[in-house]
């Protein structure tokens, strides 16, 4: 009875690693939970440069709009996209300068359907007005930029109406859509926010 006890005890002992089987356990489990923390670490990092998009955005309309109202000569149209080839005017608003030519901000003018609010019979019911826009550049341009991911694009067009981003320069705010309206699209290359 003793001998036998001590052949139990000495194959428990013998038995020192792990079999195969419960390795593979352990990596395929290792596995599931990386790749999890992958998914949740891409779309945290989309969510973040959508979010600085937005933020950039409206830090560069902050400084122009400071810039048109300390210059009003500078209202002209061809001086507001004239910021595009030259940003220096807005700089001395900026934390960080834009620097010519390295820049993915567009300065853009379009246009913008509204309801009239005159109220003179024969007045046409809508009026088109023109607007100044800020863009942000989301394709690749060149070797200086490297293009957005999709899933940057998803979260700018899923905050478009709430934060007024818009894909196109030419805006309808009497549409019924958003599509029609101009709001940004993941489909779109450019996000623009009106300055004026």
């Amino acid at each position: 009875m003793v001998g036998e006890m001590k052949k139990r005890l000495q194959r428990k002992g013998a038995r020192r690693g792990f079999t195969l089987v419960e390795l593979l356990i352990v990596i395929i489990i290792i596995g599931i939970l990386a790749g999890a923390m992958m998914l949740v670490a891409g779309r945290s990092r989309d969510s973040a440069e959508a979010s600085k998009i937005i933020s950039d955005l409206r830090s560069v309309k902050a400084a122009a709009l400071i810039w048109l109202t300390e210059n009003p000569a500078g209202l002209g149209t061809s001086n507001w996209t004239g910021l595009e080839d030259d940003p220096t005017p807005i700089n001395s608003y900026l934390d960080k300068p834009l620097v010519k030519g390295h820049h993915r901000f567009l300065f853009e003018t379009g246009t913008m359907t509204i309801k009239n609010p005159s109220t003179v019979e024969g007045a046409p019911e809508e009026l088109d007005v023109g607007v100044w826009l800020l863009g942000y550049d989301l394709k690749e341009i060149g070797d200086e930029f490297s293009a957005v991911r999709p899933g940057v694009t998803g979260n700018l067009a899923s905050q478009a109406k709430s934060v007024g981003l818009y894909g196109t320069k030419t805006i309808d705010m009497t549409a019924t859509s958003d599509t029609e309206i101009g709001y940004f699209q993941s489909s779109n290359t450019e996000v623009y926010v009106i300055v004026q």
